[in-house]
């Protein structure tokens, strides 16, 4: 049954650490309080010797476990800070009204007792409930005070025995020992807090270096990829046109791929430099490697093939697939310019047989005149 006592006791509503030990130091000081008030209860028929008193004191016991018991409930609901301000505000109201009551007869015990509300409201509620219930402090003791003076027939009008040093020495001792109770439970919490606080710090600064390092090794190793990847783009924008010779005075120029602003201005460079180094006369593009023509290559091959003619070259076309033509159909380009064979073997083809029937003629009329010679 304890341990069912204890599990009950420690099942409250709060996620945060620091507010769950805070909650549970609040309510052993709440269980501390309706302990003290029903032995205050069980007690009071024997140090209150008048009905006038012995009612008084119960009706303010009453107060004090009504008090500390709602503040339990709201505690347990997960309302902290509604819990202290209700048993902060019941001590108020108990002890200014024993106070009242009493007057100065038992000022020796209610004035140290106002301290305690004090001290919970700044632990519990912060720094507006403190200076809140200061001021209330001040002002009960400041009427009590006066209507002593001026309202006697109000204030102190229950009397009861002189309950000697010995319980005054009590009675000091037994708030001083409460009070510091609260300071003592409230300052390990937030002690405890502050160090896990501090240790998480920590964590997360070994965290961020981890971090940061990984970011570090990250972005290094992503820069020397994209130098790889740079150079490799500058590889492939180097091989993707190259001018190769196939036979005297004639260049081949492969196209690989789609052609940006970039390639494109690669591609002229390629084509004029091999045109005017190596003497070419023709040039034939292979648009094998192309899978969609676009108006942009289109009209680049075209100012390309200008730019050869006025170095003297004719500029063919071959490796033009179906799609390709339907392209260039339905987008109006006029490769006119171009002398358009449907593949590489066929332009070799017609270079040979035009080669053939250029030097046929020549080696018959070399013939013909070694004959009348001799």
């Amino acid at each position: 049954m304890t341990a069912n006592i204890q599990q009950w006791l420690d099942h409250l509503p709060y996620d945060s650490p620091l507010a769950r030990r805070q909650a549970l130091v609040l309510q052993r000081m709440l269980l501390f309080i309706v302990g003290g008030a029903l032995a205050g209860m069980g007690l009071s028929p024997i140090s209150n010797l008048t009905t006038a008193s012995l009612t008084f004191s119960l009706t303010l016991y009453g107060m004090v476990l009504l008090g500390a018991l709602a503040g339990l409930a709201l505690l347990r609901r997960g309302a902290f800070r509604a819990a202290g301000a209700t048993i902060v505000a019941t001590l108020i109201i108990v002890l200014s009204l024993a106070m009242a009551a009493y007057g100065e007869q038992h000022i020796e015990y209610t004035l140290p007792g106002l301290v305690a509300p004090i001290v919970l409201a700044g632990l519990i509620m912060g720094r507006r409930a403190l200076w809140i219930t200061c001021s209330a402090a001040i002002v009960s003791i400041a009427l009590n005070t006066l209507g002593e003076v001026y309202l006697p027939q109000w204030f102190g009008t229950i009397s009861t025995p002189d309950p000697g040093p010995f319980a005054f020495i009590t009675g000091y001792t037994l708030v001083v020992v409460v009070i510091s109770l609260f300071l003592d439970q409230f300052g390990s919490a937030l002690h405890e807090a502050l160090n896990q606080a501090h240790e998480r710090e920590r964590e997360l600064e070994a965290l961020r270096a981890s971090l940061e390092q990984q970011v570090a090794e990250r972005t290094a190793s992503l820069q020397q990829t994209i130098n790889e990847l740079r150079t490799s783009q500058e590889t492939v924008r180097a091989l993707s046109a190259p001018a190769l010779p196939v036979l005297p005075g004639v260049l081949v120029l492969p196209l690989i791929g789609a052609f940006d602003s970039r390639r494109i201005a690669d591609l002229n460079r390629v084509a004029l430099n091999a045109v005017d180094q190596r003497r070419a006369k023709v040039v034939i593009f292979d648009v094998t490697g192309i899978a969609r023509l676009d108006t942009s290559t289109a009209q680049a091959l075209l100012q390309t093939a200008a730019a050869t003619r006025l170095l003297g070259a004719e500029s063919w076309l071959v490796g033009l697939r179906a799609e390709v033509t339907q392209t260039i159909v339905m987008l109006g380009v006029d490769l006119r310019a171009f002398r358009a064979f449907a593949s590489l073997e066929d332009a070799i083809g017609a270079l040979v047989r035009n080669n053939n029937q250029r030097t046929a003629p020549a080696i018959r009329g070399a013939r013909v005149w070694n004959g009348m010679g001799d």
